[in-house]
């Protein structure tokens, strides 16, 4: 699977409280497990949410994956970047 970067662009995302971002989290992973269940290879890793926009990184076979999950789950999809590489800076270990 690739690694993508999302970022969805939700107003006032960072102000929404926790007891929601737990919904939609759920709501969002039993759509995951529905993806899954048919086969399609998707997972989310983790997200962040940053003034006005969450930004989730997910493992998936395909963008396309990404924007069906986003369209299933009714979340909004504003770009989706490809995850390269990973750039450690603590070197100290």
């Amino acid at each position: 699977m690739k690694k993508y970067l999302i970022k969805r662009n939700i107003d006032g995302a960072s102000s929404i409280p926790q007891e929601n971002l737990d919904q939609i989290g759920k709501s969002s992973e039993s759509v995951l497990q529905k993806m899954r269940a048919e086969g399609k290879q998707i997972e989310q890793e983790h997200s962040y949410i940053a003034g006005d926009s969450v930004f989730c990184v997910y493992n998936a076979a395909s963008e396309n994956l990404i924007k069906e999950h986003a369209q299933q789950a009714n979340v909004p999809v504003n770009e989706v970047t490809e995850i390269t590489n990973i750039l450690k800076h603590n070197t100290n270990k």
